[in-house]
């Protein structure tokens, strides 16, 4: 089963690289550390993963 990053929709090759954040949305190790800022559970510009979700 292919897992595709929430984020930027690319498939991730390797499940050993996927992150799971405790808002559910599966990433890339690239666009995990990118997400944190605006993570609707609890990053400091939560507002925006708010909205895009």
């Amino acid at each position: 089963m292919r897992v595709k990053c929430t984020l930027c929709r690319r498939t991730i090759p390797d499940r050993s690289t996927q992150r799971v954040c405790e808002c559910g949305w599966c990433m890339d190790p690239n666009c995990s550390k990118n997400h944190e800022e605006f993570c609707p559970v609890d990053g400091t510009d939560r507002w925006i993963g708010a909205f895009e979700r």
